[in-house]
């Protein structure tokens, strides 16, 4: 007689094949407390952090304003300097100089033009040496200390008044350039004069101006 073999159970770990997943039910009132601490310290640890923030703001904002007032004392010393020495001296000694014959000058004299349909100042001279008689005029650019670039910015300057002449009033008179200040380095004095301006030298120590006329002063 055959004996029908029984099959064999296959038999499945059910635990291994389901994931576990923590059940809401088991959350406990500490779970809940320890997540309220760390929750707290995470919001102190940010405040903190803005606090650190704000502070270094304020220090910055110290220090700006520190330089700002630093920066106005020295543009308050300078312009005393201009209005003591180089205001008084300067047309008597560059008409000396270059047997000019300005007999007026103007500080800060804005110039407003036509630009695109809309009106805008186009620049602003610092001394504008000028004669109602004589077809001539002189630009003088003071600075503490001057560079080449804004040696090269002042002739370009000059060209742009010269496109302007009538709103700079310089219209049928020739122009003349000069650029002053305390320090020059002789590099940059030597490429001023070679493109026909004037240097002129301030020495504050001995309230004087020192002069040095272009080979060939440059009209423009």
């Amino acid at each position: 007689m055959q004996v029908k073999k029984k099959a064999a159970k296959k038999t499945y770990n059910s635990a291994a094949k389901k994931k576990t997943v923590p059940s809401l039910n088991k959350v406990t009132l500490d779970d809940v407390l320890a997540l309220q601490a760390k929750t707290e310290a995470s919001i102190q640890e940010l405040s903190a952090e803005n606090r650190l923030l704000a502070a270094e703001v304020r220090k910055t904002s110290v220090a700006v304003r520190e330089l700002t007032q630093n920066m106005g004392g020295i543009n308050n010393s300078f312009g005393t300097l201009v209005e003591i020495v180089v205001i008084p001296k300067v047309r008597h000694d560059i008409n000396a100089m270059g047997k000019h014959t300005f007999n007026r000058v103007l500080v800060n004299k804005k110039v407003s033009a036509l630009v695109a349909g809309e009106k805008n100042i186009i620049g602003e001279i610092d001394l504008f040496l000028f004669s109602d008689a004589d077809k001539e005029a002189m630009i003088v650019e003071i600075k503490a200390q001057i560079s080449k670039k804004q040696v090269e910015e002042r002739l370009e300057r000059l060209k742009k008044y010269r496109k302007y002449e009538e709103e700079a009033e310089i219209k049928g008179k020739k122009l003349y350039g000069a650029v002053a200040a305390i320090y020059i380095d002789p590099r940059v004095k030597a490429f001023a004069l070679e493109n026909g301006l004037y240097v002129i030298e301030i020495h504050e120590e001995e309230d004087k101006l020192e002069i040095t006329k272009p080979e060939t002063a440059k009209s423009f």
